[in-house]
This record gives structure tokens, C-alpha cells and sequence, in this order.
């Protein structure tokens, strides 16, 4: 697990690399309000567990970036254990269900979205809120969540110095490219990016070195 230390002290920020194929699943709480979102609680709930319990925050939202399943491969058990709701974008919701991704041939337990994402939708979390950013491309209903301000996690959209692959159902590169230059792009350039896998960036970095996007 990473802490990062931010620039506001009541902003928790932790990372865990978790799943089959280290997927960043991050918990993110207001530290006074005690209130938290786990974003893409991709697995290994035992260890998900206990950085939440050791935080002492209570979890108030369950985001999922998309829909794959190396995001949401805890997401039935950690609803179940903190009745947090999960939330998902409509046109990746029924991913939750299946329980089997057929590409990779993986099973994962099947949850159920409670609420939708929509572009343009305010959850709060204490002091904060979570703004959405519809960024399809990599899926149909891909999200970046937008921390005014603070950061935005970019799921599988935007990485350092590269973009979410294309080639798996559901996903279209003119899409994302635009979705990157639209939506994440006119954010401040100071502002720190954490993809769904790897180290963080910043959006400055990116409109500046990464290759996908000269």
C-alpha cells in the first residue's frame, strides 16, 4: 500500500495493487468527516479490508472506473461487508453481472450497480466532492472522477505516457483520444492523474510527452 502525502492533510489518499494482475484500487476519505470511497476494489478483499478497517473511515461509495473485471473483482464482498453502494456508468453496468469475462476467462463474483454515473454528477464526501466525467473509449461507460482541485483518477483512460487499450469489446481509440482531449486535458496541468494501473502523472506531463496524444 502507498500513502500520498497531499498538499491537504484532511485528504486520505491510499493505493493498493491488488487482483490477478495489479490493478490500482484506491481509498480515497475525508479524514474529519470520516467518510471514504473505494475506487475499483479490483480484488483480494481480505487485504482491501483491512487497509479500510485500519483507516478507521466508514465507506460511503463504491466506484467502479469501468466495468472489467480486474476493477470490481471485490466489489460483491465489500458491499455485502460495509452496504456502501456500488456506482457505475449505465452503459457498463450489465459487465457486473455476468460473472465471467469471456476474453480473458475470468470469474469474478457478480455484483449489481445501485446507482448510475452520469457526466456531470456531484457526490459529496465530507468537504469534497467527486465530480464524473463520462470518458468512454477504452469501454462504453468509462468514467475519470474529478476531485476539484486535488486530482482525478482516469480508471483505464489515461496513463502515464500512454491511453487504455482499444481492442477489447466495447472499446474505440478515436473515442478515447477524444475523451482525453476533451475532458481531461482542460483540467490544470499541476494536477495529479492516478490511472487505473501504474504510477501517477500529472495532466501537464501528459500534454506534453505522451506519445498517443502529440
Amino acid at each position: 500500500m502507498i500513502e500520498y502525502k497531499m498538499s491537504d492533510e484532511n485528504l486520505l489518499l491510499q493505493r493498493l495493487e491488488l487482483g490477478a494482475i495489479s490493478t490500482n484500487c484506491y481509498l480515497l476519505a475525508d479524514r474529519e468527516a470520516g467518510e471514504m470511497a473505494v475506487i475499483d476494489p479490483a480484488g483480494d478483499f481480505e487485504i482491501l479490508a483491512a487497509a479500510i478497517e485500519e483507516t478507521g473511515c466508514q465507506v460511503k461509495y463504491i466506484f467502479n472506473t469501468h466495468g472489467h473485471w480486474d476493477h470490481i473483482g471485490a466489489n460483491a464482498q465489500l458491499h455485502k461487508q460495509t452496504g456502501a453502494p456500488i456506482l457505475i456508468h449505465a452503459a457498463d453496468a450489465p459487465l457486473l453481472e455476468q460473472g465471467y469475462d469471456r476474453v480473458f476467462q475470468v470469474r469474478t463474483e457478480p455484483s449489481q450497480a445501485d446507482k448510475l454515473l452520469e457526466e456531470g454528477q456531484s457526490w459529496p464526501l465530507g468537504r469534497y466532492t467527486i465530480e464524473v466525467l463520462h470518458t468512454p473509449g477504452h469501454t462504453k461507460g468509462g468514467v475519470s472522477l474529478l476531485v476539484p482541485g486535488k486530482l482525478v483518477f482516469s480508471g483505464d483512460t489515461l496513463f502515464q505516457l500512454s491511453i487504455g487499450r482499444t481492442d477489447l469489446p466495447g472499446g474505440d481509440y478515436q473515442e478515447l483520444i477524444n475523451s482525453v482531449r476533451s475532458k481531461l486535458f482542460p483540467l490544470p496541468d499541476d494536477l495529479p492523474v492516478f490511472p487505473g494501473h501504474g504510477a501517477h502523472t500529472f495532466i501537464g506531463e501528459e500534454k506534453k510527452y505522451n506519445p498517443f496524444l502529440q
